[in-house]
């Protein structure tokens, strides 16, 4: 038995993952299962849960790199102790999550890749045969950070499907996102479900349907923030 006001970084990552395994599918189950037991147990599974400081995790991050992991692979590891973190704050063990003030390590050696207009139709396309496209339109054109495009509800509207309130922005959607939201069903609280979990995506769930819309389009790897950017420039 692990003492409540004593816990390890490693305790309660083990615990966390062993109390919610059953909600996640198999592939997850093992790829979260490798990220604590070859990384952050052996990297920070030591450090007390209520001393793991934003520079702490930050050392952390840099170690992993400096051994030669990927930047795909450090962003993982982020989102993962990151998710673990939020949840160990929410049962009160520990004040806040310092996790959560760590600038994001990039998913990707960043480049930019300018895309022209045909190639994002491609894009669009792709995800409309993925059945995504009132995710990744709305993404692309709403000006929603990613966090919030995933997390996006109902309650988020103000006036049907035409503006979003996100604190003290008031997002304008265009006609053709505010006619692909109109066909979505409100089942629910969230937007946005991924069809194989039945909840809002996660982070590394959405970085991975964007990497096989690229795929599927034949397209070069670009950042989603940059297809954003892009987007907004050219007004898809």
């Amino acid at each position: 038995m692990y003492n409540q006001n004593n816990l390890t970084v490693g305790q309660w990552s083990d615990r966390w993952f062993r109390e919610n395994q059953s909600r996640w599918s198999g592939r997850t189950v093992g790829g979260y299962r490798n990220l604590i037991d070859r990384h952050i147990s052996p990297g920070i599974g030591n450090v007390p849960l209520t001393e793991l400081t934003q520079d702490t995790v930050t050392s952390f991050y840099d170690s992993l790199q400096s051994r030669g992991l990927s930047a795909r692979s450090v962003w993982c590891v982020h989102l993962l102790l990151r998710r673990c973190m939020s949840e160990a704050a929410r049962d009160q063990l520990i004040p806040f999550n310092p996790v959560e003030i760590c600038p994001e390590p990039p998913a990707e050696a960043h480049k930019t890749v300018s895309l022209r207009l045909g190639q994002l139709q491609r894009y669009l396309n792709a995800a409309e045969q993925f059945g995504t496209l009132p995710l990744i339109y709305t993404g692309l054109t709403s000006g929603l950070r990613q966090c919030e495009l995933l997390t996006l509800s109902w309650a988020d509207f103000y006036i049907r499907y035409r503006y979003i309130l996100k604190g003290q922005r008031l997002l304008t959607l265009n006609d053709k996102a505010e006619h692909l939201l109109e066909q979505i069903p409100e089942t629910g609280r969230y937007v946005f479900l991924n069809p194989k979990t039945g909840a809002p995506y996660q982070l590394h769930e959405f970085y991975y349907l964007h990497k096989r819309i690229l795929k599927q389009a034949g397209l070069p790897w670009v950042a989603f923030r940059d297809l954003q950017c892009q987007c907004r420039k050219v007004g898809l």
